[in-house]
């Protein structure tokens, strides 16, 4: 099937759609229900996602953000930027989920770096990922990046071989912490580079 996908930069209003993507790509919640000390009202995975989302001081945000849009819907979404060119510290108390990532990510210096690609089930498999990638390509080279990045969970076979026929080779690798009610297939995450 050969879909005509319209990339575009992702809007404030996409911070729901994000949230559930990351979830997707994920295999699981990044996030933790909260309850709200005042009110005592519950908010959801999603919910909290996208308040993180929109805040701008969590730990993504729609701005890093673009939606590949097909047949009036969002089908995906890549969530990425440029690293620095010098090496940065991991921050103290990180969530043990995020660890094994933001070590990875953190020997990505001046690379072009995709946090998330996350496609809808209804999507895979018709060129969403593709298209997002060669986005990803013209912002790595639009940014003087000197190639791409990125973390795959090592039982995530599908996007594994998407990767490699992109040319993404393995460079780094950190067993998988697993978020809240996730459902990783693998034991590792796998960082794969393209310069």
């Amino acid at each position: 099937m050969n879909v005509q996908y319209d990339i575009r930069p992702a809007r404030k209003s996409d911070a729901a759609e994000i949230a559930l993507l990351i979830s997707i790509a994920v295999h699981g919640n990044m996030w933790d229900s909260k309850t709200d000390k005042a009110t005592g009202e519950l908010s959801g995975p999603i919910e909290v996602g996208r308040g993180d989302i929109l805040s701008g001081d969590g730990s993504v945000s729609w701005e890093d953000a673009s939606m590949a849009e097909a047949d009036g819907e969002v089908a995906g979404m890549i969530l990425g930027y440029r690293k620095k060119d010098e090496p940065e510290e991991l921050p103290d108390g990180v969530w043990a989920p995020l660890r094994p990532l933001l070590e990875l990510e953190a020997g990505c210096n001046g690379l072009w770096y995709i946090a998330m690609l996350g496609v809808h089930k209804d999507w895979r498999g018709k060129g969403a990922g593709s298209a997002l990638l060669d986005h990803a390509e013209t912002q790595a080279r639009q940014s003087a990046a000197r190639g791409l990045a990125l973390v795959v969970d090592d039982g995530n076979d599908g996007a594994r071989k998407l990767y490699e026929s992109r040319g993404f080779v393995l460079r780094g690798q950190r067993p998988i912490v697993p978020f809240p009610d996730s459902k990783q297939d693998g034991e590792n995450w796998l960082l794969m580079v393209k310069e």
